[in-house]
């Protein structure tokens, strides 16, 4: 199935808490399980420079890419056994990426006013949304080491290696509602290379985004890691059900 998107990336943050599983489990629909890895749920926030979107296959001409802070903030599930990520919020300051993957997806996205700034090898990212429900998040960092992929059956492979999302049927759905989707759940796939990997000095100043989410701040620092870019296919969204079959069988 051809993509119907063709975005591209670079220095991108992740920072994963851990939660108690039966926690997270009152944000997913009821149709998804609640992944864990070493006994408990995991959230994570993605903070990325999104450098383009293109249509279908088409990569945006480099003479066109600009700059798009993007904050993600997600969790990770299962359906009939298929593992995946499901979209808790998605920040950005962009009005037609916001608009586009709102309606063409249903993620909830949020306009939010965002900035990084470089100094040397160092990124500042700071974003702030000041809708409803309110969200700010500050972070600095600085990768270190060399450069690596995750291993099978590994944190990195479980964090961060993912070929699939989940979103819920119902599109007017708002994360911080306290309602879960009891129907159907959609689901679709990205095509890229495994994420090149790098060990990073990082620090979060600031993070609104389990409150907004209606989840309890984590007590423990975030694992972090860092990838310097990446180049995704993404492929259309689709019904899927309980009994789901016919995904692509090497998707993790």
């Amino acid at each position: 199935m051809p993509p119907v998107l063709t975005v591209t990336g670079r220095d991108v943050l992740f920072a994963h808490w851990p939660l108690d599983s039966a926690v997270v489990e009152s944000r997913v629909p009821d149709a998804l399980d609640v992944a864990t890895f070493d006994g408990s749920a995991w959230v994570s926030a993605l903070a990325i420079e999104v450098r383009g979107f293109g249509p279908g296959p088409v990569r945006l001409p480099r003479r066109l890419e600009r700059g798009l802070p993007q904050l993600v903030f997600r969790t990770y599930v299962t359906l009939d056994g298929q593992l995946g990520v499901y979209f808790l919020s998605l920040d950005t300051g962009a009005r037609l990426p916001a608009a586009v993957g709102r309606r063409a997806f249903g993620i909830p996205i949020h306009r939010a006013s965002m900035r990084i700034t470089r100094r040397d090898e160092t990124v500042t990212f700071r974003s702030r949304r000041d809708g409803d429900p309110p969200a700010v998040f500050h972070a600095r960092y600085r990768p270190t080491g060399e450069p690596y992929r995750a291993e099978p059956d590994s944190f990195e492979a479980f964090g961060i290696e993912h070929f699939r999302y989940f979103l819920p049927a119902d599109e007017d759905r708002r994360v911080g509602t306290g309602r879960r989707s009891g129907g159907g759940v959609r689901v679709g796939e990205l095509d890229r290379e495994p994420w090149d990997l790098r060990s990073v000095d990082a620090t979060i100043r600031a993070n609104g985004l389990f409150e907004a989410a209606d989840l309890p701040a984590p007590t423990a620092d975030p694992v972090v890691h860092y990838s310097p870019g990446f180049e995704m296919r993404v492929e259309p969204l689709r019904a899927a059900s309980t009994t789901e079959s016919g995904l692509r069988p090497d998707a993790k």
